[in-house]
């Protein structure tokens, strides 16, 4: 999950309107605080993120106060790494327990001063259930962190024993000659890399992703029954029985063994790179064996660029 975090990718989020999910929460500056509610809340809502989907906390945005907009940024809001460092927040996650393996914290700097900064917190999804300081055990439900029942307690505790499923998306540019009577032009492919890893301890024979893709953003679009919202989004429905291996569809259902990843690959347009710059999103949905499903969204302006003209000349 770990990527460069700066100010810019920051407001991104104001900007395109980003809203609050399971997997991203917005904390004020206010949020941090040396009294012990405020240690409490911090555990409270890292452990709930970590026994939900995983995903991300930003500390240094203030989310909107009215009705019809709460969940949605509204703007930075600073903290001063003097009275906060970055090593403070590291010893208040601490007390979580068990401890959760795998947390990232960025300290992005921001330009309203020289000791400005935002914290983002990158939090994996765990394989067991995770208690903050308070003795109590959380999830994330309607954008919130509420207490877990002991079913609920249970099966996350039982994710030790099902797959885990994990997706990060990327586009590569591949040049290639074109004929046009007689000459050959230089053009480009843009292709989306759908990378799924089983960071769980369990392989999965079975895998099945269904991603909601902005059709402006296609090459094509093979089956009209699939076309979703009024005409705006394609449903490709991917498995491991169509993956991308090598340069070759692996047609064989082969199951995804721990730390391994697959392939998925779909052909965009060629004016992807001009469509880039919308706010446009791409949701999912992904199924593994008998684990819980998962699902996300990820704007396409933040998906990473392989661009694979630079090792050709």
């Amino acid at each position: 999950m770990a990527r460069n975090w700066t100010e810019i990718r920051l407001l991104n989020f104001i900007n395109s309107e980003i809203e609050e999910s399971l997997t991203l929460e917005y904390k004020s500056a206010e949020a941090l605080d040396r009294v012990d509610a405020k240690k409490k809340e911090i555990t409270k809502d890292v452990s709930a993120m970590a026994n939900s989907a995983g995903g991300l906390l930003i500390y240094g945005i203030r989310e909107f106060g009215q009705e019809n907009r709460r969940h949605l940024p509204e703007k930075v809001t600073p903290i001063d790494r003097r009275a906060f460092p970055r090593e403070w927040i590291e010893q208040i996650v601490q007390a979580i327990r068990p401890r959760i393996e795998g947390i990232v914290i960025h300290a992005v700097n921001l330009s309203s001063g020289d000791t400005d900064v935002a914290y983002v917190v990158e939090i994996p999804q765990s394989n067991t259930a995770h208690q903050a300081s308070d003795h109590r055990y959380y999830k994330r439900f309607n954008f919130q962190a509420v207490p877990m029942e002991d079913y609920e307690i249970r099966d996350v505790i039982f994710r030790e024993q099902t797959p885990n499923i994990a997706l990060k998306f990327l586009v590569e540019i591949v040049p290639h000659a074109s004929e046009n009577g007689g000459n050959f032009d230089r053009i480009n492919d843009y292709n989306l890399i759908v990378r799924a890893k089983n960071n769980g301890s369990a392989f999965a024979q079975y895998v099945a992703c269904f991603l909601d893709i902005p059709v402006s953003i296609l090459e094509k679009i093979e089956h009209k029954i699939n076309i979703k919202d009024g005409g705006k989004m394609y449903r490709h429905r991917l498995t491991n029985l169509n993956q991308e291996y090598a340069d070759e569809q692996f047609k064989s259902n082969f199951p995804l063994l721990r730390s391994m990843t697959m392939n998925w690959k779909i052909p965009l347009g060629d004016d992807f790179e001009n469509r880039r710059a919308e706010n446009l999103l791409i949701k999912w949905k992904i199924y593994a064996d008998n684990a819980l499903p998962k699902e996300g969204k990820i704007p396409v302006r933040e998906i990473e660029i392989v661009d694979l003209r630079r090792n050709q000349k």
